[in-house]
């Protein structure tokens, strides 16, 4: 009788300011509340579930965290004498210029790696996460660090990576060298791929393809985050108003 809709939200209340839990941990309590009391109906030891509408915290929005430019470039200009270090910093760079997560690269094989018409190389691969296909042009620079490995060998990935535990070690590693200021993580590669490209302009749903979002709306999330280009928006809107101003002024002297 003292298991109530009042107990729920009480022990709701106590996971956020007793315990300090954010979203994910004050749902995932709740959850395994309502399964616990969904558990004592079936056994007919209470009748309903008094805490069946409770509702659970809202989680915020994902936060893509990236590299600026200046910090990549450190990464391209500081290569590694330890071969596994270099096989680190080598993917990760590959991943920024291609967006491919670090699944996606332990996947890739040479039959994903194909020759247009104009002798233009790309990736073409299904997405391990969404099953979407991600079609990418490839950059000089990423093309330069295929070479370096398998792209002739089908019944081997092209890319002989530890696993990710270990990559993510290393990466750590590299960016304590490069002397950045917050941990260096591999996902970074990818979501700096697709600030890049917003940042240079690039058609948003051209970057879905690219990134083999299944909804563009996860595309449009990079929008939101790059301080350069919200910059050189600001520009461009102020020139575009000392030109309206400065044809005012020239209607004026007329």
């Amino acid at each position: 009788e003292e298991v109530t809709e009042d107990f729920g939200k009480a022990y709701k209340a106590f996971l956020k300011r007793c315990k300090n839990f954010g979203a994910s941990q004050t749902n995932h309590c709740l959850r395994w509340l309502n399964r616990l009391l969904y558990l004592a109906v079936d056994k007919e030891i209470i009748r309903v579930n008094p805490c069946e509408d409770l509702e659970y915290e809202t989680k915020p929005g994902a936060r893509h965290r990236y590299i600026s430019r200046e910090e990549f470039k450190k990464i391209l200009s500081t290569p590694m004498y330890d071969k596994r270090m270099e096989l680190a910093r080598r993917a990760f760079i590959f991943s920024t210029l291609t967006g491919l997560a670090y699944v996606d690269i332990m996947l890739l094989h040479p039959h994903h790696i194909g020759t247009n018409a104009d002798g233009r190389r790309y990736i073409r691969i299904n997405r391990k996460k969404t099953k979407i296909e991600a079609f990418i042009p490839l950059h000089p620079i990423a093309e330069r660090i295929l070479s370096l490995y398998n792209t002739t060998d089908d019944e081997h990935p092209v890319f002989p990576l530890p696993n990710r535990d270990a990559l993510w070690f290393e990466i750590h590693e590299l960016g304590v060298i490069i002397g950045k200021e917050d941990n260096l993580s591999y996902h970074q590669s990818r979501h700096s791929f697709g600030t890049f490209l917003i940042s240079s302009d690039i058609p948003i749903e051209s970057i879905a393809k690219m990134m083999g979002h299944s909804n563009i709306r996860t595309t449009q999330g990079y929008a939101r985050i790059t301080d350069d280009k919200i910059s050189r928006d600001m520009d461009k809107l102020m020139e575009r108003r000392k030109e309206i101003s400065a044809g005012e002024k020239k209607e004026d002297r007329e």
